[in-house]
């Protein structure tokens, strides 16, 4: 199979898991909101951000720097190295999250201070136990990424979100005495995360793996240090918002219940629209880090700048589409999914930075796959610094529309100093640039073609009005970047060849 056709392939399998699994959890929240409201929504977020916080301890770096190392391993056919270090990894990970759930634990009785709500305490001790299940199968499905088996990565997060919808339904649903509401929620996600962990160990042993003497622990937790520092950071910034969003809109004059519902509003109606390119962008990115990884350990820089900027040109592309949709019919599509028009409003104003997040993806993912964590962290340090200021002093002015701002810059800040090292190393060229004002200009009047076509249709037609403007925009959209060759039928009927068979013979060599 030629090397095209495998990342095609790849990216495709990757994709429709994606999709699934996004729609199910987008299906999912809009239950949740309409069942529960927007309140518990808020607890059940600020209780996913601070768990979020912990389990990035020990589910982020040491995972992402294992199938880094795997894939290089490969790409030196030294494949049997793999084992070892994978069983360095799985102890690292497994004594930094079973130190995380001790130390929580006998912090309890101060643990109130961190929540600006106390009923999420309880429900956050409930998906504590989690943090070591998440580890372990975070690290299992590193080794399925870094071995490029891309099927086994994807299917256990769709079988994750599956299951966790269906133990909150039968929790939710108040079947068992004491679980429903919150406390449903909470007990479901941690069922679900510690049955797929137990799926991944079974899927891993079934595929030949197996557990080795380790190698020296420093190999794996010197390049995850940067790495995990950076989710931590991440995860704080989540948290922090968790936190001080909802304390600083009741100091401008909120009650504790509209504060947490505003909160609800963003975390868990606002920004999973926001997130839905990633379903597409982050199957592309899932299946050029290895290939990026391959091109770093052996020096391939033409290959790795061809690599980054067609990754971000079409990851581009992908998110201007979004961009129209979310800036022109924002109010309408929160109204319809959520029966809630002030998410909406959010979603419009959030629309603006789109286009800044893919290419502040895919750049932190190749310094990442190459190797250059440290430089990736300092990025992430000085837009985080920035991030962290806007929360703390613009609620009072702008209230949750401060969210938009902190966002927008810390992910410009970041991106461009991804760029700069990269530049430095790869010898980056900087045409998705180019790309991302042709995106911009283009989204602009297809905005406002797909509110004229919704201002026609609105009065009579109800939801017809929505979908048949969010059509329209979206055509209109595309034939524009098919006239300024964004999108060419030479790619198009390339695509179409790679679904062909074709005799060994004329394949090119993988």
């Amino acid at each position: 199979m030629s090397s095209t056709k495998r990342i095609f392939k790849a990216v495709a399998t990757v994709t429709i898991f994606a999709v699934v699994t996004r729609t199910l959890s987008f299906l999912f929240k809009i239950y949740l909101s309409r069942a529960l409201g927007a309140e518990v929504v808020g607890l059940y977020q600020i209780c996913l951000s601070t768990f979020f916080l912990f389990s990035s301890l020990g589910a982020s770096g040491v995972p992402t720097v294992l199938s880094r190392k795997i894939a290089e391993d490969r790409a030196l056919n030294s494949e049997s190295k793999g084992y070892a270090q994978f069983s360095t990894a799985l102890i690292l990970g497994i004594l930094v999250s079973l130190g995380t759930i001790i130390i929580l634990f006998l912090l309890r009785p101060y643990l109130g201070a961190l929540f600006s709500d106390t009923r999420a305490v309880p429900l956050f001790y409930i998906m504590l136990p989690a943090l070591l299940s998440t580890c372990v199968y975070s690290i299992i499905r590193a080794w399925f990424w870094g071995s490029k088996e891309f099927t086994y990565f994807s299917v256990t997060e769709t079988v994750e979100e599956v299951l966790r919808i269906v133990f909150t339904a039968l929790f939710v649903s108040g079947l068992f005495a004491g679980a429903s509401g919150a406390y449903g929620i909470a007990l479901a996600f941690t069922i679900s995360d510690l049955t797929v962990a137990v799926i991944l160990i079974i899927l891993y042993i079934v595929k030949g793996g197996k557990v080795e003497k380790p190698r020296k622990i420093s190999e794996i937790a010197k390049p995850a240090l940067p790495v995990t520092a950076m989710r931590v950071f991440g995860s704080l910034i989540g948290t922090i918002l968790a936190i001080m969003l909802p304390a600083r809109l009741i100091a401008a004059g909120y009650s504790v219940a509209d504060a947490t519902a505003s909160f609800g509003r963003i975390a868990g109606m606002a920004n999973p629209l926001l997130l839905a390119p990633n379903a597409i962008i982050a199957s592309m990115t899932i299946v050029l880090v290895p290939e990026m990884s391959e091109s770093g350990v052996k020096n391939n820089m033409i290959m790795l700048n061809r690599q980054v900027c067609g990754g971000i040109n079409f990851a581009l592309v992908i998110s201007g589409v979004f961009m129209v949709a979310f800036a022109a019919l924002g109010r309408e599509l929160t109204s319809f999914l959520f029966a809630d028009i002030e998410s909406g409003k959010y979603l419009e104003a959030a629309s603006c930075f789109m286009l800044v997040m893919p290419i502040n993806m895919i750049t932190t993912s190749t310094l990442n796959s190459i190797g250059m964590e440290k430089q990736s962290f300092f990025s992430y340090c000085i837009s985080a610094v920035f991030m962290l200021a806007a929360i703390y002093v613009l609620p009072k002015y702008m209230g949750i529309y401060s969210v938009v701002v902190a966002n927008a810059a810390a992910l410009a800040i970041c991106a461009c100093g991804n760029m700069y090292y990269l530049r430095k190393r790869a010898n980056l060229s900087f045409g998705f640039l180019k790309t991302t004002v042709m995106v911009a200009s283009i989204a602009v009047p297809c905005v406002f073609f797909s509110k004229w076509i919704h201002s026609l249709l609105v009065g009579p037609t109800g939801i017809f009005a929505l979908f048949a403007a969010l059509a329209a925009g979206a055509v209109m959209y595309a034939l524009f970047c098919y006239i300024f060759g964004l999108i060419n039928a030479e790619s198009i009927m390339q695509f179409r060849k790679l679904k062909r068979p074709q005799p060994a013979t004329t394949q090119t060599p993988s």
